[in-house]
């Protein structure tokens, strides 16, 4: 069988089941007429970029990055909502304060953005600082964060 078609079939068994190791989905592919190395599978999860989110029952499963990429962006949304103080740029920084506790969350759900210009973040207990490469990238990531409280 073709890998372009062995793909579809995979992307189609995650979109509709969840699928928790590659074993597990060596085992469907099995049930669908394809005998495949686990090499095989390891390479086709790397290439549809599969990537491990949690499932209803606590553990993981096998989902498309841009289902990962919705979910943090709901929780981003949700946090800008419940803890943002007041966000400010100054020259390559974009400064976040935030109610306390709350600046490490904020940190680790950017840092899983994929934010153009953003070299990193430093986060205390009550501050995030978002280090960027420019000042007019600090602008456009501030404007990008201010879109997730619409």
């Amino acid at each position: 069988m073709h890998k372009e078609m062995r793909l579809k079939i995979i992307t189609n068994l995650i979109s509709t089941q969840e699928v928790k190791t590659q074993e597990e989905l060596g085992n469907l592919l099995h049930n669908n007429g394809l005998d495949v190395t686990q090499a095989t599978i390891s390479r086709d999860v790397r290439e549809l970029k599969l990537i491990k989110v949690p499932s209803k029952d606590g553990s993981q499963k096998y989902s498309f990055k841009i289902d990962q990429d919705h979910f943090i962006s709901e929780k981003l949304r949700h946090k800008l909502k419940d803890a943002l103080v007041s966000m400010e740029v100054i020259n390559y920084f974009v400064i976040i304060k935030t109610l306390p506790g709350h600046a490490h969350s904020f940190g680790a759900l950017l840092d899983s953005l994929d934010l153009n210009g953003k070299a990193g973040t430093i986060c205390g207990n009550d501050t995030c600082l978002i280090i960027c490469r420019s000042p007019q990238e600090s602008e456009r990531i501030k404007q990008q964060i201010e879109f997730y409280q619409k």
